[in-house]
């Protein structure tokens, strides 16, 4: 289908039935100043009484566009839900007696039938931006729907042969080139859609836009929407597409974003709602790392504004969970309409649930048990309790993470109290018959029978299928190999058989001895672990420096050190085992040094007091060692009084999610966070990609311990969570299998988990042997011809490069005899990279019409992380890191003392100039050029250091690009004289020109500006020969200047 009939059919099916959108034919390629135009005249109709009959004067309606106009989508959600979901703007009257008025522009609540309108406009027009002339082209939407006159949702449509990111891509693009401004500053949801395939994402800021956060559509049973026409049906409809841009959004204050809410999450706020309105309680079973939190808070906000419901109260079991939950709710609360709530202790808990404020308490359950019991107390000694009252009221419970420890006595005493209240559970893991426990004398209950029947199951399989999360990437390692535990279990066994005969008075025969072979190579490896192994096995110092050395060794590229730099947790089976640990790392860290980070890992401790149950001296000794080493590290003051602010510090610091904490410095960062169980379960760290488990976990536990790391964050560079087990394999392994059917459902486990390694690099062989097919070299790549040839080209590297970044995570992954294994060594990687981005550079520098069709459809967008890409951002990072050395030494004698790394490193950015050259020879001369300018700098900064003065730092980046800049005026300068010039305009015709092409700017003022008798008095015997009649000057004149401009100038004009 034709990208413009399929639009046609999108327009026909959204306007048709009982739809309530209208096409506005009048508004076909309608320009921003006809949509300000539509909108004025909404406003002034929805706002007739306020205006008391006189419609806004120019002069008025331009202050209710300067409102409109904000800067991020972040302030446009803000805008559009100011006071109680309404979007106001105020405005000043010109006539001083009609003083000042509120106006309203969107309602939250009002769907369908109310003050709404609904109105499709096809192929508006988004001219340049004012004052960019011809560089900035016109842009055309192809369908923008309006709510109220102002633009909230747009369409981009592409043909079925088109891929659907080069859509995202499009989109990316104009908010690039401040498309989405003015009249479409309020923009909060972009589809994209072709007839077969179909996403959604939220408005972002121009360089947030991520395709991780590209939502696909689901029925209510979790049917994947793939087909244009049924999204449309299903969620563009009225009411659901003003729900999506209302009730469905979040406003995340503490990200500034908007977030759009994904339909499992959709289905499950309707379908608690509906239990709550049938006073039914239940839970919900959204996988770990779904958004449960989020789908929480939008419920209680629902609950708390129901007429039918008196207050909401969200239990935790953690005091670090009622704090991150806290937090979270507070971050999306901030800019909605309602308030949060958080219980400093039991009194304070007492307190606030007798006020009638409809605000959602977040409160732990052990400070509501105690407050229970307290009132309960007075009651039976006659005592009246104002909090009896609040007993009787209709309480609604939310409890996150409802696996946990919710199923003891504390809450069913909770609910005996509560007499009128229904109760809601959010978990990951629900508790089934197969993996209840008995707890403290309580009788083992299901989820199912603590909370009543599930709302909505979204489980693990769901997620990975809808791209939610990540599967994972398991690797059981072991420090006993399986000829030590034969030999182990023999002696073990024969140990047992003897103590035997002993009693009997019979020495061991050879017949028992044969028994006893057969008996052992009878058992699985599984049957062996679990008769002669034991966890003492596992807590010698061997298996600790074993451990530690695979991790030293193996982490960075774990991690993607150097690419991604993930951060990793280790999980351990006690304190005292992860004490031990943090000090083999400190000790082995002493000899083993990263050359990517020296410094590599970082590394912190935590626990919750609660899993400290042995108090002993030792143990205190030892944290207050640790304490120590943090504060110095990160420029903190924790004693052992402030374990619960260390442990916060810790946590945000290796979630790094919280501003403060996205964008650290490299030795501010936390790279391995060693644990027991906490941060196990509800630890929300996109940035962490890797778990090393040194314990047995088995059911909710190793699902919810495996989910800390499949989170997503970006699609290329992190494609699955990294898992890597230290004990008893064959045990793990059956676990894990256990889980993934309970969780998953029958035959997931080769949906969950990544292929073998083996079954990896038969994948990586296959997409090699289909890139040679079509290259042989990376010589050959120079030699495609036609479009056909490069479009495969191009998907069959990205077919490589997919499995290449995959494959080199697991840890048999090596480069040696690779031409062998894999049939292509890493250089030649290496080189079909650069020819890649060579077809890319080609195709993204072009204007689009100039660009073939099949190639233009192409999505060029990934991240190259399985080999060491010499490209323009590498070698200035090189640069920067050779720089930032040379800065550290405060006197010439210490960078004397340091002249053989200097020199290296030098050897090291010169080495990699010569790599960068043969794939991008224009950027490696420029920055060849630059290093003696930088060399430059930097002994001026030595002595400037030296005088005792405080000179700037120096920034790699800005020094090549300042050298440029200096080039561009030297060389302009030069050429100008000798043609007679005005190098002003000369300049700006440079700098505006794109090398390669035809197109050319302010040329018309830089020929008014020549002056040939400047020309002729500055001819000299070598330069130009300058002809004395002005028609062939200016001809003459403008081929020189095309040609300076070209050849002269082209390295330094590179964007």
């Amino acid at each position: 289908m034709l990208e413009l009939s399929f639009e046609k059919e999108v327009v026909k099916t959204l306007t048709t039935g009982s739809n309530q959108w209208v096409e506005r034919k009048d508004l076909y390629g309608a320009t921003p100043d006809q949509l300000w135009a539509n909108f004025r005249d909404k406003l002034n109709n929805n706002n007739y009484a306020k205006l008391q009959g006189y419609p806004l004067t120019d002069t008025e309606f331009n202050q209710v566009k300067r409102a409109i106009e904000v800067r991020t989508p972040y302030e446009a959600a803000k805008l559009l839900a100011a006071e109680n979901g309404i979007g106001k703007v105020e405005v000043e009257r010109d006539d001083a007696k009609l003083g000042t008025v509120t106006l309203e522009l969107f309602w939250k609540a009002d769907v369908a039938g109310g003050k709404s309108s609904y109105e499709v406009v096809r192929q508006a027009v988004r001219p340049r931006l004012a004052g960019t002339q011809d560089v900035d082209p016109d842009r055309r939407f192809d369908v923008t729907l309006l709510i109220n006159g102002l633009p909230l949702i747009q369409l981009e449509l592409k043909k079925a042969t088109v891929e659907l990111n080069q859509a995202f891509n499009q989109i990316e693009k104009y908010a690039q080139e401040g498309k989405y401004t003015g009249i479409y500053s309020l923009l909060q949801m972009f589809v994209i859609m072709t007839p077969d395939s179909t996403a959604y994402f939220a408005n972002a800021e121009p360089d947030h836009f991520n395709k991780a956060f590209l939502f696909n559509w689901r029925t209510r049973d979790n049917h994947l929407v793939e087909n244009g026409l049924a999204f449309t049906r299903q969620v563009l409809n009225i009411p659901m597409a003003h729900k999506m841009v209302s009730e469905y959004t979040v406003i995340d204050q503490e990200r500034q974003s908007l977030i759009l809410l994904r339909p499992y999450q959709i289905y499950a706020i309707e379908s608690v709602m509906h239990r709550i309105h049938d006073h039914q309680d239940g839970f919900v079973w959204h996988t770990t790392g779904s958004g449960k939190t989020l789908t929480s808070y939008k419920t209680a906000k629902l609950a708390a504004q129901d007429s039918g419901v008196d207050k909401v109260i969200f239990l935790v079991d953690r005091r670090d969970l009622d704090e991150q939950t806290t937090s979270n709710f507070s971050a999306y609360a901030a800019n909605d309409d309602i308030a949060i709530n958080e219980a400093q202790n039991t009194g304070d808990l007492m307190r606030k649930l007798q006020q009638n404020d409809g605000k959602v308490l977040v409160t732990s359950i052990q400070k509501l048990h105690r407050a229970v019991k307290k009132t309960q107390a007075q009651l039976a000694t006659g005592k009246q309790s104002r909090f009896s009252k609040t007993l009787k009221q209709r309480v609604i419970f939310f409890v996150d993470e409802a696996h946990r420890s919710q199923f003891g006595k504390m809450q069913k005493e909770i609910r005996v109290a509560f007499v009128n209240s229904n109760w809601y559970g959010y978990t990951g893991t629900p508790i089934f018959n197969e993996n209840k426990k008995q707890l403290k004398g309580d009788l083992a209950v299901t989820t199912e029978e603590l909370f009543g029947k599930v709302c909505h199951v979204y489980n693990l399989r769901d997620a990975l299928e809808d791209q939610a999360v990540l599967p994972f990437n398991v690797e059981h390692v072991t420090t006993i190999g399986k000829d030590t535990l034969i030999t182990r279990a023999l002696e073990k066994e024969t140990q047992r058989v003897k103590a035997r005969r002993d009693k009997q008075g019979r020495l061991l025969s050879t017949a028992d001895e044969a028994k006893i072979q057969a008996k052992i190579q009878a058992m699985s490896v599984k049957d062996l672990e679990e008769t002669y192994l034991t966890p003492a096995d596992f807590e010698t110092d061997e298996h600790i420096n074993q451990v530690v050395q695979y991790i030293l060794q193996k982490g960075p590229r774990k991690t993607s050190l150097g690419h991604g730099n993930y951060n990793a947790i280790l999980t351990t089976s006690s304190i005292e085992m992860a004490q031990r640990y943090y000090q083999a790392f400190k000790a082995a860290k002493k000899t083993t040094h990263n050359q990517l980070d020296p410094d590599w890992p970082r590394i912190a401790i935590t626990y919750s007091l609660s899993e400290n149950e042995d108090q002993s001296a030792h143990k205190h000794d030892q944290m207050a060692t640790i304490l120590k080493d943090y504060n110095q590290q990160y420029h903190t003051n924790f004693d052992l009084a402030d374990l619960n602010l260390y442990n916060e510090d810790v946590a945000k610091r290796a979630a790094r999610r919280e501003a403060v904490f996205a964008h650290l410095k490299p030795d501010q960062e936390i790279n391995l966070v060693i644990v027991v169980r906490r941060l196990l379960t509800g630890f929300d760290a996109p940035r962490l990609n890797t778990l090393f488990v040194d314990r047995t976990l088995a059911y909710q536990e190793l699902i919810q311990a495996y989910s800390r790391t499949n989170r997503i964050q970006n699609r290329e560079l992190k494609q699955e969570g990294q898992i890597v087990t230290f004990r008893v394999p064959a045990i793990m392994e059956a676990n894990e299998r256990e889980a993934y059917k309970l969780y998953s459902g029958e035959g997931s486990f080769n949906v969950i988990i990544r292929p073998t390694y083996q079954q990896a690099v038969l994948k990586f062989q296959k997409a090699v042997v289909a890139l040679k097919a079509i290259a042989l070299t990376p010589t050959a790549a120079d030699d495609l011809k036609g479009t056909t040839a490069k479009v495969q080209f191009v998907k069959a590297f990205r077919q490589v490069n997919q499995q290449l970044n995959s494959l080199s995570m697991y840890n048999d992954f090596t480069w040696e005899n690779s031409e062998k294994t894999f049939g292509i060594a890493q250089p030649e990687v290496e080189s079909y990279t650069g020819k890649y981005l060579r077809i890319k550079a080609a195709v993204t520098n072009q204007e689009p019409e100039k660009v073939p069709e099949e190639l233009a459809a192409l999505d060029f967008s990934l991240a190259i992380g399985s080999v060491v890409l010499v490209d323009y951002d590498y070698l200035t990072q090189l640069i920067q890191d050779w720089i930032d050395e040379q800065q550290q030494y405060s006197t010439p004698d210490q960078a004397q003392a340091h002249m053989t790394d200097y020199l290296q490193n030098s050897a090291k950015v010169q080495a990699s100039l010569n790599k960068l050259a043969e794939t991008q020879p224009q950027q490696a001369q420029l920055i060849r050029e630059a290093m003696p300018y930088i060399e430059q700098q930097m002994q001026q900064f030595q002595q400037q250091s030296d005088q005792n003065q405080a000179p700037v730092a120096l920034n790699a980046r800005e020094l090549v690009t300042d050298y440029a800049q200096r080039q561009l005026v030297k060389k302009t300068s030069v050429f100008a004289h000798k043609w007679g010039l005005d190098q002003a305009a000369l300049l700006r015709v440079a700098r505006e020109h794109t090398v390669g092409t035809d197109e050319w700017h302010h040329e018309q003022e830089l020929t008014q500006s020549a002056s040939l008798t400047a020309a002729l008095q500055a001819q000299t015997a070598t330069g130009p020969k300058i002809p004395a009649v002005l028609p062939l000057y200016r001809i003459k004149s403008q081929a020189a200047w095309r040609q300076f401009i070209e050849h002269d100038l082209a390295i330094y004009l590179q964007k």
